[in-house]
């Protein structure tokens, strides 16, 4: 069986309607993975990780449960300590939806645009270092999204006043929200909630590191007190393996303790 050409010579990606024969092996781990996202990152998402190059996504086990509520849950927000790996993990996640869903559409907010185009090229690396029978074609390969032959598509923007006003998106990430400047994000959310509610499965994961008493610390304390459908997800610093008191002192000592006390404790700093 000849391999099958790449997209634009690049032969780690496999070329739209270009016809693969599976080995029984490889369809019963195709329906493994599309009924499981944990064992689909597990088994095959790879990442860039310091000192050690690309490598397996090995899982924590509250990454594990950050994608269990991702599935489960339509309105979601997550306060999260900074380098606990919670971008990645949702970009992994995304990676499963738009392989293994027909038709899917996903936006990805950051405060900029590089921020948004950094999550993308982190799920095109991912994509990449997948089997060429895991894949699903490209029709598209752009720096700011990505469309497959399945007719599932994902983009990278900067968040703005105007949203996605223009779109329609089964998910819309919305990354370090707490960074995008008050005014403009009440005025996305104006355009771009009935956006989302026009669906009955849509999602918002709205992920982020504390930035003071803003907008994300409202919206994280009426999904705390119930009055409002988001659920929260909250995860201590040493949730992540090989972070101690004795990491903790030495971040302090090399920062502040009020840097740590909003970066990693998570704490609203007003």
């Amino acid at each position: 069986m000849p391999t099958p050409l790449g997209y634009n010579g690049n032969p780690k990606l496999r070329r739209a309607f270009t016809q693969i024969a599976m080995t029984q092996d490889q369809k019963d781990e195709y329906a493994k993975c599309y009924h499981d996202p944990v064992y689909f990152i597990k088994k095959y998402v790879k990442i860039v990780a310091l000192g050690r190059g690309i490598v397996p996504f090995d899982l924590y086990p509250f990454q594990e449960e950050m994608v269990h509520k991702f599935i489960k849950n339509r309105f979601i927000i997550c306060k999260i300590p900074r380098q606990s790996g919670k971008s990645i993990t949702t970009v992994a996640f995304l990676l499963h939806q738009i392989l293994f869903k027909e038709n899917y559409n996903i936006a990805v907010l950051a405060h900029k645009a590089p921020p948004a185009m950094n999550l993308l090229g982190r799920l095109k690396l991912a994509y990449e270092n997948l089997p060429t029978w895991l894949q699903s074609g490209i029709i598209e390969w752009n720096k700011g999204n990505i469309e497959l032959e399945n007719g599932s598509k994902i983009g990278a923007f900067a968040t703005s006043a105007d949203g996605l006003r223009s779109g329609s998106y089964d998910i819309v990430l919305l990354d370090e929200f707490a960074f995008v400047p008050n005014n403009i994000a009440e005025q996305f959310f104006e355009s771009t909630y009935p956006v989302i509610t026009a669906g009955t499965a849509t999602k918002i994961i709205m992920i982020s590191t504390p930035r003071g008493m803003n907008h994300f610390y409202t919206a994280w304390e009426k999904a705390k007190k119930g009055k409002s459908d988001y659920i929260p997800i909250e995860y201590h610093w040493s949730a992540v393996p090989g972070r101690d008191e004795k990491w903790k002192e030495q971040t302090i000592r090399n920062t502040s303790a009020e840097q740590f006390q909003q970066e990693f404790e998570t704490d609203f700093i007003g």
